[in-house]
C-alpha cells in the first residue's frame, strides 16, 4: 500500500516553490492599501453631507512621498540602489520630509471643513 502512494506522489507533476513578493512590492502594496481607505473615506463624506472635501491635495501626495522614501531605504539595503548611502540618505530624507510639511499643512485644512 504505501509502495503505491510513493509511486503515485513521484508521477505527480511538481509544484513550483512559492514565491513571496519583495519588500518593495509589498511597501507599494500597503501604500495601495492607504490610498484605498483614504478614497473611501472621502467618497463617503461626499456622498453623506453633498460635498467634497477641498484641500486634500497635500494629503493624497503624503502616502506616495512615504512610499519613495521607503523604497529609497530599501533598495540601499538590497544593494541594488544607485548613488550609496547619500543619495538613500537624500533622497528618502526629502521624501520624509514633503510628506510631514503636506500632513502638517492639510490636516487643519481637513479639519476646518468637517
Amino acid at each position: 500500500m504505501d509502495d503505491e502512494k510513493l509511486k503515485q506522489r513521484e508521477n505527480e507533476p511538481q509544484k513550483p516553490p512559492v514565491q513571496y513578493a519583495s519588500p518593495t512590492k509589498r511597501l507599494w502594496a500597503w501604500v495601495g492599501v492607504v490610498y484605498m481607505v483614504i478614497l473611501v473615506l472621502f467618497s463617503t463624506y461626499s456622498t453623506a453631507f453633498g460635498h467634497a472635501l477641498t484641500g486634500t491635495a497635500g494629503l493624497l501626495l503624503s502616502p506616495a512621498l512615504i512610499g519613495l522614501g521607503g523604497t529609497a531605504i530599501l533598495r540601499y539595503r538590497q544593494g541594488i540602489g544607485r548613488g550609496g548611502l547619500a543619495a538613500c540618505i537624500l533622497i528618502s530624507g526629502g521624501a520624509f520630509a514633503l510628506a510631514v510639511y503636506h500632513l502638517v499643512q492639510g490636516i487643519p485644512v481637513l479639519l476646518s471643513q468637517l
